[in-house]
């Protein structure tokens, strides 16, 4: 039989209105028009779950991964993350659309969520921006493991916000990495990588536009490589950096007009 990718004239509408936007957020509250009472003709490759959150970042590796030879077989989420998300939006409105389960966990490794990924059999896993630790187990429920797509150059910027530090660092280059998940943070063989300039004028969403369009690129050569159980290589973790969430930060509190100029752009749009 012919492998295929995901077929619908919907899905085509959304990623095309996505894609040309100039700034993209990671706020999880993102919502679509209602799809038509024809659902998509599913992929027929291999069984991949996507875990991630109803925001422009997540969504467009979702909508790239819908453009490849594979089924993808659940989306997860995490209704802590946002109020949205026990509501309609984007991922409810694709799951319905695609026919399969959207599992909105409270606790990804409990034993309840568990046993839901279990069930759909998945073969891989794509993780685009979530809220929770994935433990040990719960990596190995698909045959192939989880692929986790971080924005930045790792092992430089590990953590929950590396585009808001990269801007407010000042740094001059950043970049998105596409890695194997492992127990600890941001820390599993790289799969694919590339690098992105940093443009003076960047605000975190226009950094983040360029990384996404950087990226999904990536997604096929990184995804075959996890489903050929491919070693990566591995980062040192020495040589890089790990920054926390950003919390509450004061402009009176920098230590330069140039860094408080910087510390505004980081925050556009996402704070």
């Amino acid at each position: 039989m012919e492998i295929v990718a995901t077929i619908s004239p919907y899905l085509d509408m959304v990623r095309e209105e996505l894609m040309s936007r100039t700034s993209f957020g990671f706020a999880p509250d993102r919502d679509l028009p209602p799809a038509p009472a024809r659902r998509a003709d599913s992929g027929s490759g291999p069984r991949v779950l996507f875990v991630g959150f109803p925001s422009d970042y997540s969504l467009a590796f979702l909508l790239g991964l819908l453009q490849l030879e594979v089924r993808v077989c659940g989306i997860v989420t995490s209704p802590g993350a946002h109020p949205a998300i026990l509501g309609d939006n984007a991922l409810s409105r694709i799951a319905d659309h695609l026919g399969v389960p959207l599992l909105r966990t409270w606790r990804i490794n409990d034993d309840h969520s568990r046993i839901d990924m279990a069930g759909l059999r998945p073969e891989a896993a794509v993780m685009a921006s979530f809220n929770q630790i994935v433990n040990a187990p719960t990596l190995r429920i698909p045959r192939h493991g989880f692929m986790n797509v971080h924005p930045s150059l790792l092992p430089q910027y590990r953590g929950p916000e590396p585009v808001y530090w990269v801007i407010a660092d000042g740094a001059e280059r950043t970049g998105i990495t596409l890695h194997r998940a492992v127990p600890k943070v941001d820390a599993g063989p790289i799969l694919a990588q590339a690098t992105v300039a940093v443009d003076p004028h960047d605000t975190s969403g226009t950094l983040t536009r360029r990384l996404v369009g950087a990226g999904v690129p990536l997604l096929r050569p990184a995804l075959e490589a996890l489903l050929a159980d491919a070693p990566g290589t591995v980062p040192d973790l020495r040589a890089g950096s790990y920054l926390p969430p950003v919390g509450h930060r004061r402009l009176d509190e920098a230590p330069s007009a140039a860094a408080a100029e910087r510390m505004v752009r980081a925050g556009v749009p996402n704070m």
